[in-house]
């Protein structure tokens, strides 16, 4: 199976019970597509989600867009579905565009590479709302390389 792509479906789904326990899950996010070339992912609106006003908070959104970004990145790198946590993608730089927002519905966050290089990756994802309105663009500058596993913490 090494070499495989895996079916985006098949890799969002396995993507969903990976994330079981984490950050991820507990926001509510949820993978719908993922590959190398789209990722696509939804977070259903829940008042512990919001700021002071109501509506999404702004951190929640950029999470799901980095999440979605990394999903992309990341199958991009095991296009078959491996899980090595020495080739997991990292973020080294977010620039978001926070252009509305909603207290209600869903977020759907769709990611695409602009850029594969051997070393890096630029994802752009593009967040909207139920009605299709754009919530957010953000664009994700992601480090791809093959790192020994270490023991402990850190980057």
């Amino acid at each position: 199976m090494a070499g495989e792509r895996l079916d985006p479906k098949i890799a969002a789904a396995r993507l969903n019970e990976r994330a079981a326990g984490t950050n991820i899950e507990a926001r509510g996010t949820r993978f719908l597509e993922v590959s190398g070339e789209r990722a696509v992912a939804e977070l259903a609106f829940r008042a512990d989600l919001t700021q002071l006003t109501g509506v999404f908070h702004g951190g929640v959104i950029v999470s799901l867009a980095d999440e979605t970004a990394t999903a992309c990145s990341m199958h991009a790198v095991m296009p078959d579905g491996s899980w090595d946590p020495g080739k997991f993608p990292l973020t080294i730089q977010l620039s978001a565009n926070l252009i509305r927002n909603t207290n209600a519905g869903k977020l759907i966050a769709e990611a695409v590479p602009l850029h594969k290089g051997r070393t890096s990756m630029v994802i752009q994802t593009t967040v909207r709302d139920d009605d299709g309105r754009v919530i957010a663009v953000v664009t994700a500058t992601q480090l791809i390389v093959s790192r020994a596993q270490t023991s402990g913490g850190g980057s």
